[in-house]
């Protein structure tokens, strides 16, 4: 099933990006991972407590939801480009935010 895109331009670049209106499960699920698998716990008296959190979990999430989130970057010339980890690195900070702010939010309850 094709799934419905928005397509929003880049302030810095003035690429635009086409963005998948909202993630798969299988995206959520794995966006969501990244929090549980920074975390260790330990049993004291019979009750999980938080031992310790890998700090970076926050910004892999970010990274995450925004690479699921972008099915192409498109430059001016039309030409697409799948976007990857290396291009999210060197992407300029204020176009980062656009997409961070594009990307699906929660989920649509029906009534």
């Amino acid at each position: 099933m094709e799934r419905p895109t928005t397509e929003i331009s880049l302030p810095t670049s003035g690429m635009k990006a086409i963005l998948f209106s909202y993630y798969t499960r299988g995206e959520r699920k794995a966006i969501e991972a990244i929090m549980l698998e920074s975390a260790e716990f330990e049993q004291i008296g019979g009750k999980p407590r938080l031992k310790k959190v890998d700090a970076t979990y926050r910004s892999r999430m970010e990274d995450k939801a925004v690479l699921l989130a972008v099915k192409n970057l498109v430059d001016a010339e039309g030409k697409e480009t799948k976007l990857t980890q290396n291009i999210l690195d060197n992407m300029p900070e204020d176009d980062f935010v656009a997409l961070e702010a594009a990307v699906p939010k929660g989920t649509t309850k029906k009534k």
